[in-house]
């Protein structure tokens, strides 16, 4: 049933054109007038991997009961690989927060400004990399790359365990954020690919927010080795803190390699009905599986395009709070708050648990009351957590202070929403890859800024640190506003347009598998 050769083509052609000699090597399949006024000639090259089954699900129906049937089956076989590796990821870079406090810093004789630079290396290596990871994993399989990149990291984990002094822990720290940044990219391609947009919230919502069971782990794991081995044996207790989680990581980057597909079309837990299914749901997204080639008209739009900064300036807001707590949580329940240094790793629990909970509850409030418009929810969770920030700042009680430490977990939700955004509102396989990395790097300045805010002098207390996290939330509460009139006034133009050409509007062939970008397809719609 599922073809790959090109013997319909001529058949595929819908639309009359004078055919010339590139249109002879590359037949067209589709003529498009996008929303900026430009008609579009789509070509075979151009298309998405998914155009070439098209002939299989024309004028094809989905039964509901068998949907829901299918959609579980993706969720139960896609969604816990994501879930353990967003887990670990996480588990991974919060090592540091552990083994500061577990006599790291002490035997690599490591003075306070070299740990703040340990938090940012890390996220040098991510940014330096993110334009060659995220056209890698256009280039390349999908998921043999990200699962190549995830044994590689493991592999590197284990390293630090090697280190005797600050330069060769660095030097890890940057190699790991290299092949770190093969992550996140992956999850939002993957998500695209496998739901439709208006169940991409709640997915990204359990694998973005899974990363605290991560956190649970890594504390666990942590606290066990403290306090049942301590760190008077040859082989320091924080040395098999990374030990432990490379080995966990290697295993599931070899899990990951045989486990989850590159494409939908070719998972070997799909039967031929439930790929035609996939097929159809990719085409009601208005999106396929991706395109390798790399095209230069939707880089432009993506440089061109003012949410792409919004999403670079997002990913800075939330990262510099994140790179702070990821790097100096654990040393601020310890020295601000007065826990013992076994109270203080036990403390990371609560927040890992505020991850797993908060980010599915508010998809489902979203769904269920504000009619699936994620980024009014999204809005509000913000704007929850600057009110937290102020009590972080601004009170003295120990209690009310925890709980502005705790608030920022909430933000897990926002950041999770903005992924599954980027997934479902911006499209073009070349443009989401563009977008993406904006993101990203966005992300790790904000990851490298954010420990720069901790301030030595400002021990224990972090005042200045403290302040850059309000208004870092105040400042991401403002950018999903803009995102929100922005989409709003977007597909309100799209409407319009349509409605203005009336009976001469049809839709163009094939437009949903075409790799056209959310501004050039007319029948693409964002989702609030």
């Amino acid at each position: 049933m599922f073809k790959s050769d090109s013997d319909g083509d001529t058949e595929k052609q819908n639309i009359d054109v004078n055919v010339e000699s590139i249109d002879e090597l590359h037949p067209i399949l589709s003529t498009v007038l996008s929303l900026n006024g430009k008609v579009i000639h789509v070509h075979d090259d151009d298309a998405d991997m998914a155009m070439k089954y098209i002939d299989d699900i024309n004028n094809f129906e989905l039964d509901p009961a068998y949907e829901k049937k299918l959609l579980r089956k993706i969720d139960w076989h896609i969604l816990p690989i994501i879930v353990a590796l967003m887990s670990c990821q996480l588990m991974d870079k919060t090592t540091n927060s552990y083994a500061s406090i577990m006599g790291m810093r002490q035997e690599l004789n490591m003075s306070a400004k070299e740990y703040s630079w340990v938090g940012s290396s890390f996220y040098f290596g991510y940014l330096v990399f993110q334009y060659p990871a995220n056209r890698l994993l256009q280039r390349f399989p999908l998921s043999k790359t990200l699962s190549t990149a995830v044994i590689i990291w493991g592999i590197i984990l284990m390293c630090h365990a090697a280190c005797t002094n600050s330069a060769g822990f660095l030097t890890c720290r940057v190699l790991l954020g290299i092949f770190e940044g093969f992550m996140n990219p992956s999850y939002i391609l993957l998500t695209s690919q496998w739901w439709r947009k208006s169940e991409q919230f709640m997915r990204t919502c359990i694998w973005w927010g899974m990363q605290g069971f991560g956190t649970i782990l890594g504390a666990g794991i942590a606290y066990g080795l403290q306090v049942h081995r301590g760190g008077h044996h040859e082989f320091a207790s924080w040395k098999c803190v990374y030990i432990i989680t490379g080995c966990i990581t290697i295993f599931l980057g070899i899990i990951s390699l045989v486990h989850i597909p590159d494409v939908p079309t070719k998972a070997w837990f799909l039967n031929e009905k439930d790929k035609l299914y996939v097929l159809e749901r990719a085409k009601e997204n208005q999106q396929g599986f991706g395109n390798q080639k790399f095209k230069m008209s939707q880089l432009k739009e993506a440089i061109l395009d003012p949410c792409t900064y919004a999403f670079f300036f997002y990913g800075m807001s939330y990262a510099i709070p994140n790179g702070g707590f990821t790097n100096f949580g654990s040393i601020l329940l310890n020295g601000d708050f007065g826990f013992s240094t076994a109270d203080a790793l036990l403390m990371n629990m609560p927040g890992g648990g505020i991850d797993i909970i908060i980010p599915p509850m508010v998809a489902l409030i979203n769904y269920y009351c504000f009619n699936n418009q994620r980024l009014i929810s999204m809005i509000i969770v913000n704007c929850i957590v600057v009110v937290g920030m102020c009590l972080l700042n601004f009170t003295h009680h120990k209690g009310s202070r925890l709980t502005g430490y705790l608030s920022f977990y909430i933000a897990t939700a926002v950041s999770a929403g903005v992924c599954s955004t980027i997934s479902s509102n911006v499209a073009g396989n070349t443009k989401k890859i563009v977008v993406n990395m904006f993101y990203l790097v966005g992300y790790c300045t904000g990851n490298i800024i954010g420990p720069q805010t901790f301030n030595a002098n400002q021990a224990p207390g972090y005042s200045g640190a403290k302040a850059a996290m309000l208004v870092s939330f105040a400042a991401g509460t403002i950018i999903v506003m803009y995102l929100y009139g922005l989409y709003k006034w977007r597909n309100i133009k799209k409407d319009k347009m349509v409605a203005e050409l009336g009976e001469k509007y049809k839709v163009p062939d094939n437009i949903a598998f075409a790799d056209l970008t959310d501004i050039e397809n007319p029948e693409f719609r964002y989702s609030l």
